[in-house]
């Protein structure tokens, strides 16, 4: 081969490698660019995916809360003296409860009439027997058993004087119990008693249309109950109306009507159909001591009479009672289930309801209110009509 051809074979081999070179750069910058393209699709679909999830998260809707609720437990007339008086010395202040405790200290609120004083002073006009003075140490009883609300609106607070009075006033204070319907003059006892449970704030207001001497009456410089009058009327349902926007829930108590009737005068259901429309939720009555039925007016609950709880009365209607239990939301009344009780030995006896003396209140229960349209099943729940 001459010298010639030899540098001729150079020429083509260096074309041939610088050819295959930039092939292969083509190539690779080719395969670059995809990757590249690659990458900005997937950081495309990430962006894309975060932004489908963070609109999903702004429209997204809350699940609605469930409305606070708040259990309540009435009951009657309570004292702790007399022969109660003599089995709690003997027995312990918690034994007049002791059978139902348990459903007293589960509600949240738990609310009784107190008919009688608390106090070691004082003397009483009243006949032997009529007059009760409890001593202080029993209301640990009532502490105990969850008592949170007593009413002192009754014809028994006063019953040794207002010395008497002004003690059991300092004496609840001192344990610990609100109390409605009684105070160290007329403003203190006509008082809105408010009291928050679960966010819902409950307000009560309590009065008696029943005391034995006008001297009871609180005054604008003397202790004593909150007196309901005829010629008070218009007064009383413009403390409800004004009462009623402080707080959710407004109860009423009264201490009306007759001993013994278990159907109340036409005069209590035309006043607590007032008192409902001047913006009362809840009315709870006492003083006949025997019960009565239940009415339900513009769907608001109405219990005459709750009759008695902690008292003398025993193998007669007066022993025959009972626990409401009221759930409630800010909106008023959810249900109602009442729990038969019988007063023998001195305390306050729990019954089975599907049984006994404890069938026989319940149906005498619903009997009572069957004429207002209530309905109460057998096993004691309480429906609006």
């Amino acid at each position: 081969m001459t010298k010639k051809h030899m540098i001729l074979w150079i020429l083509i081999l260096y074309l041939i490698l610088i050819l295959s070179a930039c092939n292969k750069a083509e190539k690779t910058s080719a395969e670059n660019e995809a990757l590249i393209k690659e990458d900005q699709v997937i950081e495309n679909t990430d962006e894309e995916l975060k932004r489908e999830e963070n609109e999903e998260e702004v429209t997204q809707i809350p699940e609605a809360e469930e409305p606070q609720k708040i259990v309540i437990a009435f009951m009657g007339d309570v004292m702790m003296d007399s022969y109660i008086g003599d089995y709690i010395r003997d027995r312990g202040v918690d034994y007049p409860w002791e059978d139902v405790a348990s459903i007293t200290q589960a509600a949240d609120l738990a609310v009784i009439n107190l008919e009688t004083s608390v106090s070691t002073r004082g003397s009483t006009k009243k006949p032997e027997g009529y007059g009760f003075r409890s001593h202080p140490d029993s209301l640990q009883g009532l502490v105990n058993s969850g008592i949170d609300l007593v009413s002192l609106a009754n014809n028994h607070s006063l019953d040794f004087g207002e010395e008497a009075f002004n003690d059991t006033l300092d004496y609840l204070d001192q344990y610990g119990i609100a109390y409605v319907g009684g105070g160290k003059n007329k403003n203190e006892a006509e008082q809105l008693k408010i009291i928050e449970k679960n966010g819902i704030q409950l307000g009560f207001l309590a009065f008696t249309s029943v005391i034995p001497w006008s001297s009871w009456e609180a005054t604008e410089d003397k202790a004593g109950t909150a007196v309901y009058k005829e010629e008070y009327k218009e007064r009383l349902l413009q403390n409800i109306e004004n009462a009623s926007k402080e707080c959710d829930i407004l109860t009423i108590i009264p201490h009306w009507g007759v001993e013994y009737a278990q159907v109340p005068s036409e005069w209590q259901r035309e006043l607590a159909h007032e008192m409902i429309d001047a913006g009362a939720d809840i009315i709870v009555g006492h003083h006949p001591h025997v019960l009565q039925g239940i009415e339900f007016y513009k769907e608001k609950p109405i219990f005459y009479s709750v009759g008695n709880f902690i008292f003398l009365k025993n193998d007669d209607l007066c022993g025959r009672t009972g626990i409401f239990q009221l759930t409630l939301d800010k909106d008023g009344f959810k249900k109602g289930e009442f729990y038969p009780v019988n007063i023998q030995y001195c305390k306050a006896n729990l019954l089975n309801k599907k049984e006994g003396r404890g069938k026989e209140i319940i149906d005498m229960l619903r009997e009572l209110s069957a004429s207002y349209g209530t309905i109460i099943n057998e096993e004691g729940e309480i429906q609006k009509p």
